[in-house]
């Protein structure tokens, strides 16, 4: 492998391009001091890779270019190329020809290498400079330098230029990236050896978590799978009752108007016919009174007539007449008196009839009563069933705790493990009963809130339940809030207005530590009467506080109002309260209920006794009815005789007894038309009566139906609320606990077991899954997390290990490579450096040895010489020439034993007399057959020992320049230095 081309532009002095030819051999260049021919063993050294600037007389590596001077310009950029002939091979690049090349410009500190015009790595330089022997720390390039260092180094110093010459240069840098490898094996194998120790330990406690989460996970997944499949049956179950409640309720408002306006038109109806009863009972006794006159009065005159003839006949047989004014007296007396005591009775008997009938309407009173007695006992049974319902749901919610969001229910469950907890809000804060509706509108889901000490609190408890899949909690740090208030000129102004209530933070009690609390959450809320006020306060506040009304109305900051009717929860705030007053409200039912048994009772003494009345007033009413009607016929009786004493008296009157009997004719028509009315009156009499008691029927059948109808609507009305709030909770934890739609748990999850048997498995899972503990649910992703991490670790310790074996045996492979090759290197150069010696020196003799010939890769090697006519003594003790000569002869003798393709020297030969030099320059000839030569000198006897000779100058201060030149020329060029 020749060197055939150098070309450098930009580099050092080469300001102009520079372009040497080569064609083998022993090549000279020669030029004065300071001329930049050494500038060519720099080029050559940097293009194949030299990192140190000192190395190449720099400071930095940006000195290699071109600096300027007085008359040329600085230069940016430098760039050097060499091209070698590789026909026969030598490095493992495929092509006959190999250009090398270099290129650095200023500012930028990158080097940027190429190969054949390809960009390169400074690695592909260095491994053809190791292939090819030509590298920088080869004996390729020999300076004056190189030879006083190889004659004055220690052993060991000298031991790298057999290193270089061996070829051991690529063993060595395998060798050391091999140690490389291998510590950084070790250190790998420690730290994985580490991490494999502290896995092992995190792995024992991750297991026993990861266990525990498996079985959570498992139970909550059979939990999930039933509970979801009970919940949809329940939801569609208590939503079929709902339907089907809510349509039977849907007319039963309705029914009851109906009912009772039946009731109440019956009762009208009764009243409407008892006076018309009594219009007719009164008919019937006065035309029974008339017709017991008339019967009396027609017989009267049947008699009278009957007797008057007898009298007449008497009269005409010529009997007298009797006077009978003593006896009209009497009659007439008697039927005075008659006529004042019927007069009286009669008033009795309207009193009686009149008694009768305020008694029916204090019996249909009664009765009414009765009824509406028996509707508040129902209404106040119905009331206490309902209470002890409530009493249940909101029992089971404070226990359960089923209206608590998921994040809030569990750390309620868990709040011993933070020392911070303090409560929720819900029960920190005592809400009076009349203000509880403004409150919870006011606060909402904030009396969910949980209430700690610190934030840090605040952070470990939503790490747990991050960790745990807990749901989600808003904290309040009792150490970070502050209090809110309103402004003291707002505060002033509507004090005393109409319909203030307070500030609402004045309007609960809590304990002092907490109180910060509430003046955090309501010191700026104003609470009001009603919405008329709110809107009045809030415009007088200009909109900048929030109002709200013990209804629940609210106008917000900045005046947007909500308000309406407010859809029924089960809000958390005032829960112990409620509960509290329902217990306290059960055993008063009782007590109310006996009040209402009482009271029925009572009135049903008051209707046997009103019932007893009444039928003694009949009773009466009958006797009366039967005196009057005695009375009224001895009057008419005597009515009768004073009729016939008439007629005897008014003979005239009656002139013959058809006129008498005339008038009894009409009489009887008068009575027939008398009973006629009578019976008709009876007819309508008994009609009336049954109608009464038809309608009293069909009222005490309506109000049977009434109650019946109110305890059915009741009961399924209690039903219902229970069927709604179930359904209510079913679907709030479906949604809340879940996180699903009722459609998805209908799509996905069925009840495959009777409903009994599904509450008994949620219960008794529930049960399991709380008796697990705190379960850290991350554990199981964590665990494989981990358990991953572990075996791949222990893969990577495998791979490690098995990597640190193959650096081991590489590191042996290449100690072995290094020793043969030095041990091979030192005996061939044995026998070459006596041959050399003695012609360099004219006779002596000379050989090199390893100092410990036991340890070869760390020996040194020494020099022992003996020239011609001296003892053998230490190499240091030769003078300068001498020593120079020993060390090119130790240099030719290594490229005897190993030739090099190319030899670069730089004025080696500097320390040599004259025969010295000649005897250098003629041993080049010998050498140029395997190896080419650059040669650097201004020594004659090399110039003209050299096959081609090449002059640098310095024609532009500066900058140097090459050309070709004969000897006495180079002669000329040496004489201008």
């Amino acid at each position: 492998m020749k060197l055939i081309k150098l070309e450098a532009h930009g580099f050092k002095s080469f300001a102009d391009p520079v372009v040497l030819r080569f064609n083998g051999g022993v090549a000279g260049i020669v030029g004065p001091n300071g001329s930049g021919k050494s500038n060519i063993n720099d080029a050559i050294r940097w293009v194949l890779g030299e990192q140190s600037s000192k190395e190449l007389r720099g400071d930095s590596m940006e000195d290699v270019i071109f600096a300027g001077s007085k008359t040329v310009q600085p230069m940016n950029r430098a760039q050097v190329t060499l091209t070698f002939d590789n026909r026969d091979r030598l490095s493992s690049i495929d092509a006959d020809y190999i250009s090398i090349s270099r290129v650095l410009e200023r500012g930028k500190g990158i080097n940027d290498y190429f190969i054949n015009g390809e960009k390169s790595r400074h690695k592909d330089i260095k491994t053809i400079a190791m292939e090819t022997g030509i590298g920088k720390s080869s004996l390729a390039i020999i300076s004056q330098g190189t030879v006083s260092d190889i004659a004055q180094s220690s052993d060991e110093d000298r031991r790298m230029i057999f290193e270089e010459a061996a070829g051991v240069s690529k063993y060595k840098f395998r060798k050391l990236e091999a140690t490389r490898k291998l510590d950084s094996a070790e250190q790998t194998l420690k730290i994985v050896d580490a991490k494999i120790t502290e896995l092992e330990k995190r792995l024992e406690v991750l297991k026993k978590q990861a266990e525990k989460a498996y079985k959570y996970k498992e139970k909550s997944e059979m939990l999930k799978s039933i509970e979801v499949g009970y919940l949809v049956y329940n939801i569609d179950k208590n939503s079929e009752l709902e339907e089907k409640l809510s349509k039977e309720l849907e007319g039963v408002n309705e029914t009851e108007e109906s009912y009772k306006k039946d009731i109440q038109t019956i009762e009208s109806h009764i009243d409407n016919k008892l006076e018309l009863l009594k219009e007719v009972n009164k008919s019937i006794a006065e035309n029974s009174g008339k017709k017991t006159t008339l019967e009396v009065r027609i017989n009267s005159l049947e008699k009278a007539i009957a007797e008057l003839r007898i009298r007449r006949s008497i009269t005409a047989e010529g009997g007298g007449s009797i006077s009978n004014e003593e006896r009209m007296k009497a009659i007439i007396s008697e039927v005075n008196s008659l006529e004042i005591t019927l007069k009286q009775l009669k008033s009795s008997y309207d009193e009686l009839f009149k008694n009768k009938h305020e008694s029916q309407e204090k019996i249909n009173t009664i009765t009414n009563d009765i009824n509406s007695l028996n509707i508040k006992l129902q209404q106040v049974n119905d009331d206490e069933s309902q209470a002890k319902i409530q009493l249940n749901i909101l029992s089971d919610l404070k226990r359960n705790r089923t209206n608590l969001f998921l994040g809030t229910k569990t750390i309620l469950d868990n709040k011993t493990i933070f020392k911070g907890f303090k409560g929720i809000v819900a029960d920190l804060i005592k809400t009076p009963n009349e203000y509880l509706v403004a409150l919870e509108t006011i606060l909402k889901n904030a009396a969910q809130h949980i209430v700690v000490d610190h934030s840090d609190t605040a952070v470990k408890a939503i790490n747990f339940l991050k960790k745990n899949n807990g749901g989600r909690a808003t904290f309040i740090p009792l150490s970070t809030i502050q209090a809110k208030f309103v402004r003291d000129d707002y505060l002033f102004a509507i004090r005393n207005h109409p319909g203030f209530v307070g500030i609402a933070s004045e309007l609960v009690s809590v304990e002092d530590d907490f109180r910060k609390l509430s003046e955090f959450l309501l010191g700026n809320v104003i609470v009001v009467s009603d919405i008329k006020t709110a809107n009045e306060i809030s415009t007088i506040m200009e909109k900048k506080y929030m109002v709200v009304t013990l209804e629940g109305d609210i106008i917000r900051v900045g005046g947007v109002m909500v308000g309406g009717t407010a859809e029924s929860s089960e809000n958390v705030l005032g829960m112990d309260d409620k509960i509290e007053k329902l217990k306290k409200l059960l055993p008063g039912f009782a007590a109310i209920k006996e009040k209402l048994r009482s009271q029925v009772e009572i009135k049903k003494d008051e209707l046997r006794k009103e019932e007893n009345s009444q039928k003694h007033i009949e009773v009466q009413l009958g006797s009366l009815n039967a005196t009057i009607a005695s009375e009224e016929k001895r009057s008419n009786e005597l009515k009768a005789n004073i009729t016939v004493n008439n007629l005897e008296n008014n003979s005239d009157e009656f002139k013959n007894l058809n006129d008498a009997e005339l008038q009894i004719s009409e009489l009887n028509k008068e009575l027939s038309i008398l009973v006629f009315n009578i019976n008709t009156a009876i007819d309508e009499k008994n009609s009336l009566e049954a109608d009464i008691e038809s309608l009293r029927k069909k009222n005490i059948e309506n109000n049977k139906m009434l109650n019946s109808l109110l305890s059915s609507f009741k009961e399924k009305n209690t039903i219902l609320t229970k069927a709604l709030s179930e359904l209510e909770l079913d679907r709030e934890r479906l949604n809340a606990h879940y996180g699903m739609t009722l459609e998805y748990a209908k799509e996905n999850f069925k009840l495959e077991m009777s409903p009994q048997l599904a509450a008994e498995n949620v219960r008794d899972l529930r049960i399991e899954i709380s008796e697990l503990g705190n379960v850290n649910i991350d554990s199981i992703e964590e665990y494989e997390e981990v358990l991953a991490r572990y075996t791949e670790d222990v893969s990577n310790r495998d791979e490690v290990i098995e990597a640190k074996n193959i650096c081991i045996a590489a590191i042996n492979e290449m100690d072995k490579k290094i020793v043969t090759r030095l041990s091979n290197i030192v005996n061939d150069v044995n026998q070459e450096m006596h041959k050399v010696f003695s012609s360099m020196f004219g006779g002596g003799t000379a050989k090199v040895e390893f100092v410990d010939p036991n340890n070869i890769l760390e020996s040194g090697i020494s020099i022992y010489a003996q020239p011609p006519g001296k003892t053998v003594k230490n190499l240091k003790l030769f003078s300068g020439g001498e020593k120079a000569l020993i060390a090119i002869s130790l240099l030719f003798a290594i490229l005897r034993a190993r030739p090099l393709p190319l030899c670069i020297l730089d004025e080696v030969e500097a320390a040599l007399d004259e025969a010295n030099v000649v005897r250098y320059a003629e041993y080049l000839q010998e050498l140029k057959e395997k190896t080419q030569f650059l040669v650097i000198t201004h020594r004659t006897g090399t110039m003209t020992r050299v096959d081609a000779l090449f002059g640098a100058t310095m024609q532009k201060r500066g900058v140097t320049n090459f050309f070709s030149v004969e000897l006495e020329e180079a002669k000329k060029l040496i004489e201008q230095d």
